[in-house]
């Protein structure tokens, strides 16, 4: 057999398995998310349904799906509420976190390691809500790190559990950009839980700013919210 023919087999075998241990590399270091308090479990790492950073959405034409799309097969006779807060609102949740307001709506963390690098505010829904997508907006030109956005539940004193994570990629230097979370089923119970809204930088750069949060969420029922009163006349 020819050498050189060989020789270039055994290149594109070495070629292949490192673009093989590559991808094992990024799905390990992808598999879970840091949980938001610091004796919480990791969040299990799931891809995001959209990022606007990715042109294959695109070309294929894709749109987000927390969009109210004029067709939608699963869900034909609902459409989303939005709750929408901006990173100039997001404050530190360790009072020795710093952070800067960057304009545009986006802020970053000057000071915190960890989870002290969180920025948070409430998430205010109406009872029986039921959340379904956390869009993330974020200014992200750092290539070794990104932008991460969580929705929390808190039950106070007691339970606390990360609903869902979305974050810019890693690899993402082009800018300004949002990511959409996978699809939740989340009833909101404002008797029993407290909600948060969670931007989180993954380092103290400006290169990684926060700019915004969106839940698309269905709102309850008008009769179930408003329902009136009977009176049995007497």
């Amino acid at each position: 057999m020819n050498s050189k023919f060989i020789k270039v087999v055994e290149l594109l075998l070495a070629i292949v398995m490192a673009i093989g241990l590559l991808a094992v590399g990024i799905a390990q270091a992808q598999k879970n998310s840091p949980a938001t308090e610091p004796d919480g479990d990791a969040v299990e790492y799931i891809p995001p349904s959209y990022d606007s950073g990715d042109p294959s959405y695109l070309a294929a034409g894709i749109l987000p799906p927390d969009e109210n799309q004029t067709y939608r097969p699963q869900a034909p006779n609902l459409t989303f509420s939005y709750y929408q807060v901006s990173g100039a609102t997001l404050r530190g949740r360790n009072s020795t976190t710093g952070y800067l307001y960057d304009g545009v709506g986006c802020s970053h963390v000057t000071e915190g390691s960890g989870s002290g690098r969180i920025l948070n505010t409430e998430l205010i829904l109406p009872d029986n809500s039921v959340i379904k997508y956390l869009r993330v907006y974020y200014r992200d030109t750092n290539a070794a790190n990104g932008v991460e956005g969580y929705i929390t539940r808190y039950q106070p004193g007691a339970e606390t559990a990360d609903l869902i994570h979305a974050g810019s990629s890693d690899a993402y230097v082009g800018g300004y950009g949002f990511v959409v979370s996978q699809e939740i089923t989340e009833t909101v119970n404002n008797t029993v839980y407290a909600y948060t809204l969670i931007g989180w930088p993954d380092d103290v750069n400006v290169a990684n700013q926060i700019c915004g949060l969106r839940v698309a969420y269905y709102a309850p029922p008008l009769f179930a919210t408003f329902l009136p009163v009977i009176q049995k006349s007497p």
